[in-house]
């Protein structure tokens, strides 16, 4: 399976459970392992891990103090 035919699916997948694109953009590594890093964090803290929950808690309190919500950072290139 090649990744734009992963891509397309995801997408696709994504309409079909209610949500809706904004904006679509190339994630190079470090995004795509900032994600990864804290999907991880995310399904610890679900499971009790106490250091993943303070990961997870100092992250949502960073993005609760920004002006802009990510969506909106996200739409304005520089």
């Amino acid at each position: 399976m090649s990744n734009s035919f992963n891509s397309e699916e995801t997408i696709q997948s994504f309409l079909e459970r209610g949500g809706e694109i904004t904006m679509l953009s190339y994630a190079g590594q470090k995004t795509v392992n900032r994600a990864g890093r804290m999907a991880y964090h995310r399904d610890r803290a679900m499971n009790g891990d106490e250091r993943s929950k303070s990961i997870v808690s100092r992250a949502d309190e960073r993005e609760s103090m920004m002006i802009f919500s990510k969506t909106e950072r996200h739409m304005v290139k520089p």
